[in-house]
């Protein structure tokens, strides 16, 4: 890998301190109320420095977005490499997914934003957003190769194809998160807010449901 110069160090130095202020001004007020003013006053940078590495809010929200997927893939992918039946595979990616999501509910914000936008036109050639795709094609990469290797061992029914299944996986645990999240909330379905659960119980008994559903009898 080619060696970065001072200059591009300096530079690459100064996009990772505003994704840093961003997270803190978005994840205290919210993408909506934030302000690029905020922003470049938290990474303690005039505007138009900041305006130099991102056009828009929108970008550092896509940057933001990009960050949390890469280290999101960082733990599922440390997953492939313990000593591991394809099943428990499975569950332990899992894990470490909704872990994550539990962590850092700010990257689960921005990965749905970005998929609200996928379909702008606007968007369809930037750097940022082909490089979120990337990232989350590895993710459900990943997912598909535990399956495989569950299929492959015998701790996993082979009936579905493996890549669909991972489709499957992934939205249901998105739905899972999402309705989590907004549990308590006056805008969501009053019939959740009638069930009594906590985030540890939900996640839990989700895997468990996964589990049991895709294990080979």
């Amino acid at each position: 890998m080619k060696e970065l110069s001072r200059k591009e160090r300096e530079k690459q130095r100064r996009r990772e301190a505003i994704i840093d202020a961003a997270e803190q001004i978005i994840g205290e007020h919210g993408f909506n109320s934030a302000t690029m003013e905020e922003i470049a006053e938290k990474a303690e940078l005039g505007k138009g420095t900041l305006y130099l590495h991102f056009k828009s809010k929108v970008s550092i929200y896509l940057a933001i977005c990009e960050r949390g997927s890469r280290l999101l893939n960082q733990e599922m992918g440390k997953v492939l490499t313990k000593d591991l039946n394809g099943l428990q595979m499975v569950e332990h990616i899992g894990q470490a997914y909704l872990n994550f999501i539990q962590l850092n509910p700010l990257y689960f914000n921005a990965f749905n934003y970005y998929e609200s936008i996928l379909d702008l036109d606007e968007y369809s050639n930037s750097p940022i957003v082909e490089k979120c795709e990337e990232n989350a094609s590895e993710a459900m990469t990943y997912i598909v190769r535990a399956l495989q290797v569950g299929m492959q061992d015998g701790s996993i029914k082979d009936t579905i194809d493996p890549k669909e299944l991972g489709l499957i996986i992934w939205a249901a645990s998105k739905g899972v998160m999402h309705m989590a999240f907004m549990k308590n909330k006056v805008q969501y379905h009053k019939f959740v807010n009638d069930v009594e659960f906590s985030f540890e119980s939900l996640v839990q008994n989700f895997i468990h449901v996964i589990g049991g559903g895709i294990e080979n009898d």
